[in-house]
């Protein structure tokens, strides 16, 4: 009989990488567990850049894509049936929709007023996190709780279905975007296998998975010169999560042949946004919420220019000039959206994991050994939970910020601009990979 022949590197990565899933799965309460749940990351981060590393290095040799497909889908079914514990945001989300369903605005209110007393009861009540503040989440993000509500009432699992399906039809559109490119396909891994990710979509049910096909349809839409799609889908965007605005100079300055383009697309912009406010306009600037509040006042893992800098509108006006430099610099389209997500979440008031979400479509259309690193150590920011009063250690602020502190470091020995091809993906039309 012929011995079977030993499983790939590859193969004990994947088969690694959900059972670091399934290790997440099963812990309870990963806040009480923090410890666990930073080592099993390490672990699936080491997994993780097992694939990366193969799929860059030797695209041709590397996985096909329904492997690659395969392993992503155990993972995430894994964590789809779990009640969130490392966060608590989709209790909120379902709340936003009870209240929205027995017919008063989510901004008008927090959960504690009195007003919604009525609503409370001990099952999503005690797990909303700021139950003082009303709603910071946009007209877009309402929608959506209440079309799962009608669906599903009160199921947080209803919300991470559709979170998660969001996350899906991002891949599929991923998986475009790499042919239009002329891209290995086996770089969907870099997506598909990403730990944060997985667990921040279809562990936490953040909404920054539901902005993934909006803002990867737009690339791609701007790939095509589709101007007014562009603006369109980011419209939308903003109406779930207000960062995908910052996208707007980017992709019209690839997708926009004139001024004339550039004006339409703005407009078609303008009246999306306008549109889905247009139902609170009576709420004035209450139809924020605690938007502004949330901004100024929350406090977890500063970003660079608050950190530097000071205040949270410094960071925002930052923010917007990075943005309004990526809509003018000659760069590929993959490079520009690239910049711009990374810009927005590390420069932002605060640098909470799942901002790195929107980030990880792009880093598959332009590898970034720094970036991709950065997805890997963003997590331990959750060492904050490691003991109370809840703070984040500095050991792990060392971690989380190391791969931007060695990718400055290795760009200022070169004297140059931008990080040098660390890894370089043959084959495809990323020639270099960026910081």
């Amino acid at each position: 009989m012929r011995a079977l022949a030993p499983p790939s590197a590859l193969a004990v990565a994947g088969l690694g990488l959900v059972a670091c899933c399934a290790a997440l799965a099963a812990t309870p309460n990963l806040v009480e567990a923090a410890g666990l749940f930073l080592v099993v990351h390490a672990v699936a981060v080491a997994c993780y850049a097992a694939g990366v590393w193969r799929v860059l290095r030797r695209p041709a040799a590397g996985p096909g894509l329904l492997a690659i497909l395969l392993v992503a889908l155990a993972c995430r079914l894994v964590l789809l049936p779990v009640a969130p514990t490392l966060s608590t945001d989709a209790y909120r989300y379902v709340w936003d929709a009870r209240v929205a369903a027995a017919g008063v605005s989510p901004y008008a209110h927090p959960p504690s007023a009195a007003e919604l007393a009525f609503l409370r009861d001990d099952r999503i009540y005690p797990r909303l996190n700021h139950p003082t503040w009303r709603t910071i989440y946009p007209p877009g993000a309402q929608a959506l709780f209440r079309t799962v509500h009608a669906a599903a009432p009160d199921s947080v699992l209803a919300v991470k279905v559709a979170v998660g399906a969001a996350e899906l039809l991002a891949l599929a559109l991923l998986a475009v975007a790499l042919r239009r490119l002329g891209a290995p396909p086996a770089r969907l891994l870099i997506h598909a296998w990403n730990p944060l990710l997985i667990v921040e979509t279809w562990g936490s049910a953040h909404l920054d998975g539901v902005v993934l096909p909006l803002v990867v349809g737009a690339a791609l839409a701007a790939a095509v010169r589709r101007p007014l799609v562009v603006a369109a889908l980011l419209g939308a965007g903003t109406l779930v999560k207000l960062y995908p605005a910052a996208l707007l100079p980017a992709l019209l300055g690839v997708a926009a042949a004139s001024a004339g383009a550039w004006l339409r697309a703005g407009a078609v912009f303008v009246a999306v946004v306008a549109a889905g406010y247009l139902p609170f306009a009576g709420l004035g600037w209450d139809a924020l919420g605690s938007l502004p509040r949330y901004v100024a006042e929350e406090d977890f893992n500063r970003g660079i220019v608050r950190s530097l800098l000071g205040g949270p509108p410094v960071a925002v006006a930052v923010i917007a000039a990075a943005a309004a430099i990526a809509g003018v610099v000659r760069l590929p389209l993959e490079r520009r959206a690239l910049w711009v997500a990374a810009a927005v979440a590390v420069l932002g008031p605060n640098v909470f994991p799942w901002y790195l979400v929107w980030v990880v479509p792009f880093l598959a259309l332009a590898p970034s050994a720094v970036w991709i690193a950065f997805t890997g150590t963003v997590p331990f920011a959750y060492a904050f939970f490691l003991d109370e009063p809840w703070r984040i250690p500095g050991w792990a602020r060392a971690v989380v910020w190391s791969p931007l502190l060695v990718g400055a470091a290795v760009a200022a020995w070169r004297g140059r601009r931008v990080v040098p091809a660390w890894i370089v993906p043959p084959g495809g039309r990323v020639k270099e990979v960026e910081p």
